[in-house]
Parts: structure tokens; C-alpha cells; sequence
């Protein structure tokens, strides 16, 4: 059924052997402008930033809680994983997600982010 939009324009042809020449021609141009309309949206929503998922999780930044026996304990956003870092991290540290292995995060110290309020991460320039 999606596939039908992308053919658009070729089925608006039909209206060149329903109407005469001086009826169908405006409206196939308005059948073509809608599609390329349609074709641009549908590219742009194609190249936005995946918001689900472990893709979503990449990238993210997190606040350390916890030390635990062979891993660490932070917060992304609203939730508690267990994480790992081949560097040092203090406690309430801000680290960026850089991997994800099963349930475990991979993370990094973020010297990028700063806290602006309770809830808001802002990146410096």
C-alpha cells in the first residue's frame, strides 16, 4: 500500500484518458506537486536521529551513582544501568554512553557536558 504513493504521478496519468487535455493537465499537476511534496517528507523523515533503542542510547550522557563489585551503577536519563569504563570515574561524574554490550553500557568521562539545571544536560561550544 505505501509502495502506491511513490507511484503516484505514473497512476495520475489515468486522468489523461478519463478527462480531456484542458481538465487533466491541472490536475496532474497538482497530482505531481503533491508527490514531490510527499517525496520530500518522506526523505527528510528518513535522515532524522533514530530516538528508540540501543541506537537511541549511543551518544547519551549519564551521571555515575555507584561503584558495584566489577562494574558501575548510572543514570541515563529516567534509568539505572550497569556500565563499564576503562577509565576512572567518580561518583556524580557525568559519562557519555560509547557502547552497548547486552544490558551493559559502555561509557567514557564527558568533559563536554555541563549541568545547567536538575534535569539538563547543555553541551559547551
Amino acid at each position: 500500500m505505501c509502495h502506491l504513493i511513490l507511484f503516484m504521478p505514473l497512476l495520475g496519468l489515468a486522468v489523461f484518458l478519463i478527462w480531456p487535455l484542458s481538465l487533466a493537465g491541472p490536475l496532474y499537476a497538482v497530482i505531481f506537486v503533491l508527490s514531490v511534496a510527499m517525496y520530500v517528507l518522506i526523505f527528510k523523515a528518513m535522515r532524522l536521529p533514530v530516538v528508540t533503542g540501543s541506537e537511541a542510547m549511543l551518544r547519551s550522557v549519564g551521571t555515575v551513582l555507584r561503584k558495584e563489585a566489577d562494574h558501575w551503577q548510572i543514570r541515563v536519563g529516567n534509568e539505572t544501568w550497569e556500565a563499564e569504563s576503562a577509565d576512572s570515574l567518580k561518583i556524580g561524574e557525568r559519562v557519555r554512553v560509547t557502547g552497548i554490550d547486552g544490558l551493559r553500557l559502555q561509557v567514557k568521562p564527558d568533559s563536554e557536558a555541563e549541568i545547567v539545571s536538575h534535569n539538563t544536560i547543555m553541551l559547551k561550544h
